[in-house]
């Protein structure tokens, strides 16, 4: 199967799942994993830029913000943008831009981008801080990693961090997502 193909089905599968509220992976509270070391991830500093890729409708986004920090949120899903603004009563305005339909928070420094986030540059987005990857990484597949990482490496200001949080398990016990991501794996592509 070629890629375009097979993205294409992944896209539908996302989108579907949104459609028909099968959401489990959504949390309902901010991520335990982020509140313990996102002193890591802002280095102290206030007023970042940071992205949350394949967000979801998560409540981080809120709770970084609260922080002091400027959010960007990306899904492909417009049911999630809308659902985040709506179930956190966040005013927003929307506008194009090519490839993503943005929701801007009108009294918060969040913004949420609507699109295929391997079609996110820093032309249309900037560059960031830092990035939150809360099990984003094992939600693309196997065969995306790559670009992905390189994604976000592109996307991060130089003396950038990256904080994630995957999942680990026996992939021949599941061979759906949530795909595994070892700790091996992710220092392999971060590791420089």
């Amino acid at each position: 199967m070629d890629a375009s193909k097979l993205q294409s089905q992944e896209h539908t599968f996302w989108l579907e799942c949104w459609e028909e509220g099968e959401t489990d992976w959504h949390q309902d509270t901010v991520d335990k994993a982020l509140q313990k070391y996102f002193d890591l991830l802002s280095g102290g500093k206030s007023n970042l830029s940071i992205l949350v890729p394949l967000c979801g409708k998560t409540l981080d986004i809120t709770w970084i913000c609260e922080k002091g920090h400027n959010v960007v949120g990306c899904d492909l899903s417009d049911v999630a943008a809308r659902e985040f603004f709506e179930e956190n009563n966040i005013l927003y305005s929307t506008s194009e831009l090519p490839d993503f339909k943005v929701y801007s928070a009108t009294n918060k420094n969040i913004k949420f981008l609507v699109g295929d986030i391997f079609k996110l540059t820093s032309d249309c987005a900037g560059t960031f801080d830092a990035i939150w990857d809360c099990n984003a990484l094992v939600a693309v597949n196997v065969e995306d990693r790559v670009k992905y990482v390189e994604l976000l490496t592109n996307l991060l200001n130089p003396q950038g961090r990256i904080l994630m949080a995957t999942w680990e398990y026996n992939q021949a016990e599941r061979a759906k997502h949530p795909f595994s991501v070892p700790n091996s794996l992710v220092k392999q592509f971060f590791d420089s």
